[in-house]
This record gives C-alpha cells, sequence and structure tokens, in this order.
C-alpha cells in the first residue's frame, strides 16, 4: 500500500472543499440535572408500568388457576355423584328384587292359565269329594246317577215375593 496524504486529493472529485468539523452554532448546552430528572422519570415509569404488567400477569394465573380449580372440583362432583347414584340404583334394584321375590308366584301368571289351573283345581275338589262320598256309602261308578231326584220344595209367599 502507498502512503498518501492530503494533498493528492486536492485535484481529485475526491476534493473536500468543506471544513472537516461542524462547530455548533448553538452554545448553549442543555442542563444535565433536568436531563437526569426526566431520565429518572422515565426509569420510573418503565419500573411501574413493569409492575403494572406483572401484577396483571399474576392475577390473569390467579383467575387461570382458580377456574382450573373449579373445573376439577366440578369433576370429582360428579364422579362422587355418579357414584351414588349407582349405589343408589343398585339398593333400589335390591329392594325391587326382594319385594319381587316375595310377591305370590301366582301374580306372574297369565290369566288364561290362571283359570286352567282354577278348574283343574275344581276338578280336583270335585274328584276328592266323589271318593269321600263313594267311601262313606260304599257306591261305585257315577254318583249323578246314584242319586234319586228330590221334590222342589214348596214355593212360599216369601220367594213370590222377591221373585217380583
Amino acid at each position: 500500500v502507498k502512503p498518501c496524504s492530503a494533498d493528492n486529493f486536492s485535484v481529485t472529485r475526491y476534493h473536500i472543499s468543506e471544513p472537516y468539523v461542524d462547530r455548533e452554532i448553538d452554545g448553549e448546552q442543555p442542563d444535565a440535572r433536568l436531563a437526569a430528572e426526566e431520565e429518572g422519570k422515565r426509569l420510573e415509569e418503565l419500573h411501574r408500568e413493569a409492575d403494572r404488567e406483572r401484577r396483571e400477569q399474576l392475577e390473569k394465573a390467579h383467575l387461570r388457576g382458580s377456574h382450573a380449580l373449579k373445573k376439577v372440583h366440578l369433576a370429582q362432583d360428579r364422579e362422587r355423584l355418579l357414584k351414588e347414584l349407582e349405589q343408589m340404583q343398585n339398593m333400589d334394584r335390591m329392594r325391587r328384587r326382594q319385594i319381587v321375590a316375595r310377591m305370590p308366584p301366582q301374580l306372574f301368571v297369565p290369566a288364561y292359565k290362571r283359570m286352567e289351573i282354577k278348574e283343574e283345581w275344581q276338578r280336583e275338589l270335585e274328584f276328592a269329594f266323589e271318593d269321600m262320598y263313594r267311601k262313606d256309602r260304599k257306591m261305585k261308578g257315577d254318583l249323578i246317577l246314584q242319586f234319586e231326584p228330590q221334590p222342589l220344595p214348596a214355593p212360599s209367599d216369601r220367594s213370590q215375593d222377591n221373585d217380583l
């Protein structure tokens, strides 16, 4: 590299005709105390703003936490209620089963079947009666044929009044 001096630039397009340093025309300097006070106020405002934002974030975090806690409590309450409901349902089911077990079985028989059972029972009673009657009288065969017809009782005045 060749050493250069300022004289080499005097005829070139890079020639600087102006002075190298600009002097300040206004010689008045700002007051350092006022500038320090303003800077202190600005920094204090920044600190207040940062504190306010931190408080807002803490408040928001507290609200989120309380909301999450409410959700957890609601979920726990729901689970507890479902368990209680299931227990109550099981108790009710057992109570109903006991009531049904104490009911007579005839309630569960259809009506036509009950009629058949009654008719069967009536036939068995008739046969038992006929057997007992025959043993005492020592009769054989059908009882209806063994009976002798009896005359009807004479009508009374009362029966005629009832017929009217």
